[in-house]
C-alpha cells in the first residue's frame, strides 16, 4: 500500500518537508509487525482515521506497550523507538522543519523533544474537528488536499524568520562556533533559539543530519571506512559506536536490510503471542 507523498505548497515549504496520505490497509493483508523508526533530526504530525491501535515497544518482546493517541506529535529524537501495529490506518501526515511547531502550535520544540504528544493536548477541540472533517473525506487524495488547506489555514502571515536562517547557518558554517559567530548572537542565545526551533542542540542536530547522510552511503557500493571518512568521523570504529547509538543496529545490519524506506526498519524479533 504505498502513501501519496508530495512536496507541500510553496507558502508551506519553510516549514513543512512533505506531506503524505494513505488508504487503509485491506483487511486480508493486514498482519501485525513490529518497525524500527530512526531519529530524521525533524517532527512529525500523524492523523491516524481508524481504531487500530499503535504501541510505543520498549523491546521487541514487550507485550503490553504503549498505546498511542490516534493523533499525535512526535518530536525530533536521537535514537531509535520501536512501534507495533496490527493494521495500516487511513492516515494523513506532514514532516516538519524546525520552527514548524512554534507557528503550528504555538510550543517550543524542546519541550516536544522525545515525546509523542497527543495533537488534543496541544490543539484541544480543533484536533477532533480536523480528524472528524479527514474521516468524512472520499478518499486519500481528498484527505490530503484537505490537510494541506488545514496548515494553510493555520501558516503565519510572516516567512520563517530565525529558526530557518539559524538551520542554514549551522549547515553552511564548518562548526557550531562558526555558526554563532556569524548570527551575531551569544552561543547562550543561539542554542536557545536553536532548540525552540528544532528540538535538539546545534551539536545534536548535526549529528543526526550526519547519521541521515550515512543512511544514504550505506544504501550506495561504498565502503564503511570510506563513508566513515567522506563523513567526518575519526575512524570506522567511530562511524559504528555513532550509528549504533542512534540506529539501534549496526551499519552492515542496516545494509543488509535494504529497506525501501531508510528510517523504516522492519523488526525481525518474533511478535509475542
Amino acid at each position: 500500500m504505498a502513501a501519496r507523498r508530495r512536496a507541500p505548497h510553496p507558502l508551506l515549504r519553510p516549514f513543512v518537508r512533505e506531506l503524505w496520505s494513505c488508504d487503509a490497509e485491506p483487511a486480508g493483508e493486514a498482519q501485525a509487525r513490529i518497525e524500527r523508526l530512526l531519529p530524521s533530526g525533524l517532527m512529525h504530525l500523524v492523523l491516524r482515521l481508524d481504531d487500530a491501535p499503535v504501541h510505543l515497544l520498549r523491546s521487541p518482546t514487550d507485550v503490553r506497550g504503549e498505546a498511542l493517541a490516534h493523533a499525535v506529535l512526535a518530536g525530533a529524537r536521537t535514537a531509535s523507538y520501536l512501534k507495533r501495529l496490527r493494521a495500516r490506518s487511513a492516515s494523513v501526515g506532514a514532516t516538519l522543519l524546525p520552527g514548524a511547531a512554534q507557528w503550528l502550535f504555538g510550543a517550543a520544540a524542546d519541550e516536544l523533544t522525545g515525546r509523542h504528544v497527543p495533537l488534543d493536548a496541544l490543539l484541544g477541540a480543533e484536533a477532533r474537528r480536523l480528524r472528524e472533517r479527514l474521516f468524512d473525506a472520499a478518499d486519500a487524495d481528498a484527505r490530503l488536499v484537505l490537510f494541506e488547506d488545514w496548515l494553510l489555514a493555520r501558516r503565519p502571515p510572516v516567512g520563517a524568520g530565525q529558526a530557518a536562517a539559524l538551520v542554514r547557518l549551522l549547515r553552511a558554517s564548518a562548526s557550531v562556533g562558526a555558526a554563532v559567530h556569524a548570527s551575531g548572537l551569544s552561543h547562550r542565545r543561539f542554542d536557545t533559539a536553536f532548540r525552540q526551533a528544532a528540538g535538539l542542540n546545534p551539536k545534536a542536530w548535526l549529528r543526526v543530519r550526519r547519521f541521515q547522510a550515512a543512511l544514504r552511503a550505506l544504501g550506495t557500493a561504498s565502503a564503511p571506512a570510506d563513508i566513515a571518512a567522506a563523513l567526518g568521523y575519526s575512524d570506522q570504529s567511530h562511524f559504528n559506536r555513532e550509528f549504533l547509538a542512534m540506529a539501534g543496529l549496526t551499519p552492515a545490519r542496516f545494509r543488509a536490510l535494504a529497506p525501501d524506506e531508510p528510517n523504516h526498519l522492519p523488526e525481525q524479533a518474533p511478535l509475542p503471542r
